[in-house]
């Protein structure tokens, strides 16, 4: 593997790594609207708490991937 292949593959690797960040930060962000009392005992709990980074990083997966395909579909475009 020549070093050019290897800079492709590591910039790709830091794009996903990347957007599953802020998506997962944005999922969170965006959790934080939901009034959590009205589905359980005590958001605040570990539990509740736990849940919640659980939603965000699930939807915060989607999220990414839809970033990136939308990504690799406009360079397919473009190539």
């Amino acid at each position: 593997m020549n070093s050019l292949s290897a800079l492709s593959l590591r910039m790709q690797g830091s794009l996903m790594v990347f957007s599953l960040l802020i998506g997962t930060f944005l999922a969170w962000y965006a959790l934080g609207a939901i009034r959590w009392d009205i589905f359980m005992r005590d958001p605040q709990s570990r539990a509740g708490r736990l849940l919640r980074l659980l939603l965000a990083v699930l939807i915060g997966t989607g999220i990414a991937g839809f970033v990136l395909q939308y990504s690799q579909g406009a360079a397919l475009m473009h190539s």
